[in-house]
């Protein structure tokens, strides 16, 4: 019994017949937002260059629920309300880094340097690997919701570019709808998928308010590193993405 999928009709059924309102005991799981993972947008990297861009749900006891959900075409949009520059460093099955920081400070009970730019982990190729932590609303299908986006050392550079150029525009990160494109780099006997950012027009009235509300909803979410956050090819080893 104990890997027995649940059909959500008959729970939804025996639910109200005995009285409940599924609505809101949902309602009420998802408000304690710091206990759970956000939804996490991922990438599998293929040899042959066909990446595959996704949403990874996490697991649940659906009968009928895939964990994946394919973002069409390799692009995703969504509004970007947060995001935080996170680095960590890993022992060999570790549950937790032995050190992380975010935007720069280091946290945990024992961290290995006061900053991380005075910190010889922290060098370009050392095994502290940084990355752009992103939380985002993208509508899927046909509801908005949050996620996460950890973007990769070698995608870091697109993002930078990218806010540099809303910058110069004078416009904030919240304000446009920003897109995510696999994008297939080659060297040497690696290959990888990076991720190219652009925008599709001005966010609208209605994403906006729900990025802020989201905004402070998961204020608690941005302050810790989780395991997910590095659980990507290449997160924990020598390989470049």
């Amino acid at each position: 019994m104990e890997n027995q999928m649940i059909e959500t009709d008959a729970v939804k059924q025996a639910l109200s017949v005995a009285g409940w309102d599924l609505d809101k005991e949902l309602e009420g799981l998802s408000t304690a937002a710091s206990n759970f993972e956000l939804p996490r947008v991922r990438i599998e990297h293929k040899k042959n260059g066909k990446h595959h861009l996704y949403i990874d749900t996490g697991e649940s006891y659906l009968d009928s629920a895939s964990q994946e959900i394919d973002v069409a075409g390799n692009m995703l949009t969504g509004i970007v309300f947060a995001e935080q520059g996170i680095r960590a460093l890993w022992e060999e099955g570790a549950e937790v880094p032995l050190c992380s920081a975010i935007d720069g400070v280091p946290g945990g009970k024992e961290p290995l340097a006061i900053s991380c730019n005075l910190c010889e982990h922290s060098a370009i190729g050392k095994s502290c690997k940084p990355k752009a932590r992103l939380f985002l609303l993208a509508e899927i299908d046909g509801d908005v919701r949050p996620l996460v986006f950890a973007l990769s050392p070698t995608s870091i550079k697109h993002w930078n570019a990218h806010k540099k150029k809303l910058q110069r525009s004078n416009l904030p990160v919240v304000a446009v709808s920003t897109t995510f494109k696999t994008l297939d780099v080659k060297k040497g006997t690696y290959r990888w998928a990076e991720v190219k950012v652009g925008i599709d027009g001005i966010a609208t009235k209605e994403m906006l308010i729900l990025a802020k509300q989201a905004r402070d909803q998961f204020e608690e979410v941005t302050r810790v590193i989780s395991s997910h956050d590095y659980s990507d090819p290449g997160d924990q080893n020598v390989e470049p993405f």
